[in-house]
């Protein structure tokens, strides 16, 4: 609920709010040429660091690892790509922000501690794991500390 009010009530308010000020300060058309120019650099930014995102995401597919980090770039690249493309003053800062390798950083990082919990695997008394989500038939008794043959990667 909290977030909806951010998305439609706060942000324009704040977006308005910049305008006005940042306009006062240097005139309507200076104001347009700014708004036009930081979604223009938004854009060719956007598209130098989604290619080295995506180089360093095929690094790590041919290495055999997943790519989880990159993952999380690309989607804050993404973000980026569409704050920058919306006209404001106050979007344009946060786009820009998450163009940032250190701030993707300090995000990323920030939603593994907050996520990062481990995958939990939970038997069942029919016989099937589940995973996740995902269920998995077995066959065999097994304990907790050691997945079934089925479920190694």
């Amino acid at each position: 609920m909290v977030i909806f009010f951010v998305i439609f009530v706060a942000l324009p308010l704040a977006e308005i709010y910049a305008l006005i000020k940042i306009g006062s300060w240097f005139g309507v058309f200076p104001t347009i040429a700014l708004l036009l120019l930081v979604s223009a650099l938004g854009a060719t930014l956007v598209k130098r660091e989604g290619l080295r995102v995506l180089s360093r995401m095929q690094e790590q597919v041919v290495a055999g690892k997943m790519p989880s980090n990159e993952i999380l770039d690309g989607v804050c690249l993404l973000l980026a790509g569409m704050l920058l493309l919306v006209p404001g003053f106050v979007t344009d800062a946060v786009g820009l922000l998450l163009l940032l390798p250190p701030f993707r950083v300090l995000l990323r990082s920030a939603l593994k501690r907050r996520n990062g919990k481990k995958l939990r695997i939970v038997a069942t008394y029919s016989g099937r794991i589940v995973n996740n989500g995902h269920i998995h038939d077995v066959h065999g008794t097994y304990d907790n500390r050691t997945p079934p043959k089925e479920l190694e990667p």
